[in-house]
């Protein structure tokens, strides 16, 4: 296992990694303009072209198999849901990605924010994607084991609905459920790093275990506080970070020493 931590502007940073030597992406990048005090902020109106810009460069790192997970989610605007989120899904899709999945984080500590006239909102989402509908996953990595394995659904039920594949006998139970995709987990604590939007180590953990084979190498081009890093350490895999921001990496790379000890 190694890391490394690389201070500058994202795509600038990627030219200079070889091509196919990422195994995965597991990143949160900035908010459009919700973070623009400490990163500057994308306007909403720039923001999918962006993405598609430095997503262009880590489809040149990712190995054939390889893919991507964007932790991101929409602000509410004058009661209405910022659309650059949806814009941006479209632009990576005609930018020749595919959109594998969308993953729920469901935020067991979110903050009661927003407008008290509406629900609180409590989630964000983990957009999932390759270059083609076939990239590496292990979706048991991260599961657990099944309860009851063997229940099965009687055969005269399935017969009468048509479902064969329910039938018993049919396919064995798995001893390990795969994981779901919706996840419950905390936000980062307030005791954690010193950055404004901290992205919680075992949330980047989950991630990686999806899509992260043993042994592999996984990046994040808007490494922050390095969580990713941290879960990279957890698990065994090569950790490539990066950061515009001086400061933040410095803290990761403290950060991560003191894990790596």
């Amino acid at each position: 296992m190694s890391y490394e931590l690389h201070h500058g502007d994202c795509i600038e940073v990627m030219r200079t990694l070889p091509t196919e030597s990422v195994d995965a992406i597991v990143t949160s990048p900035p908010y459009a303009e919700q973070r623009k005090s400490t990163y500057g902020g994308i306007p909403e109106a720039d923001y999918p072209a962006w993405t598609v810009s430095w997503m262009a460069e880590a489809k040149r790192l990712l190995k054939p198999d390889g893919s991507a997970i964007i932790n991101i989610s929409p602000h509410v605007s004058g009661g209405q849901i910022s659309d650059y989120v949806l814009r941006t899904r479209l632009a990576l899709r005609a930018a020749g990605w595919c959109e594998l999945d969308e993953i729920v984080w469901n935020k067991t500590n979110a903050m009661p924010t927003g407008s008290p006239k509406r629900p609180r909102r409590a989630w964000e989402s983990l957009l999932w994607y390759g270059t083609h509908g076939r990239a590496w996953a292990d979706p048991k990595a991260g599961g657990h084991p099944v309860l009851h394995p063997n229940i099965r659904m009687g055969t005269s039920r399935a017969d009468r609905l048509g479902w064969d594949h329910a039938k018993s006998g049919a396919r064995s139970t798995p001893e390990i459920a795969r994981v779901s995709n919706v996840l419950s987990m905390a936000k980062a604590s307030k005791s954690g790093p010193d950055h404004p939007a901290p992205f919680p180590w075992q949330l980047a953990e989950w991630c990686g275990k999806l899509v992260c084979p043993p042994g592999g190498t996984i990046l994040d081009p808007f490494s922050g506080s390095a969580s990713t890093g941290i879960a990279a350490i957890r698990n065994g895999w090569d950790y490539i970070g990066i950061d515009a921001v001086a400061e933040y990496v410095e803290m990761s790379r403290e950060r991560l020493r003191h894990a790596a000890t």
